[in-house]
């Protein structure tokens, strides 16, 4: 269980103290750059997605396949996706990222996509990467 930690209490204030406090202090306040550099990872996001979708089809097993959608893209955790595929955390752990066996480290659906990336030297990749790494040398 939790311990009981005081200081993540909620304190009652008035919504007048909230206005005095200056935009660029607040928590959801974003520059200029923070917003280049959102949009450009959203661009490379867009552009790397179909070539990702193709490798999880065309490497990973049925399983893998459907731990790595349930975690990734539909934000669920590892212990929701052990109790609705019926496993444990940690199987459902090692099929995202792989065990230690021997020393090595062995299977994953996230090594197994990496190590793809890497054999493919995928165009579409290489072009989305090289783009956001110049959005991001010009947002300095």
């Amino acid at each position: 269980m939790a311990q009981f930690r005081a200081e993540f209490w909620e304190v009652p204030l008035d919504a007048s103290h909230l206005d005095n406090i200056p935009a660029e202090k607040a928590l959801w306040f974003e520059t200029e750059q923070d917003r280049q550099r959102r949009h450009a990872l959203q661009s490379f996001f867009q552009q790397v997605l179909p070539t990702v979708t193709e490798l999880i089809d065309s490497e990973l097993t049925q399983r893998q396949r459907e731990v790595v959608d349930l975690y990734y893209f539909q934000g669920r955790t590892q212990e929701d996706i052990a109790a609705t595929l019926n496993l444990s955390q940690s199987t459902v752990s090692r099929h995202l990222f792989g065990t230690v066996r021997n020393g090595r480290k062995v299977g994953g659906a996230i090594p197994k996509l990496q190590r793809a990336v890497e054999t493919l030297s995928c165009g579409r990749i290489n072009r989305a990467l090289a783009d956001l790494q110049a959005s991001f040398a010009q947002s300095r």
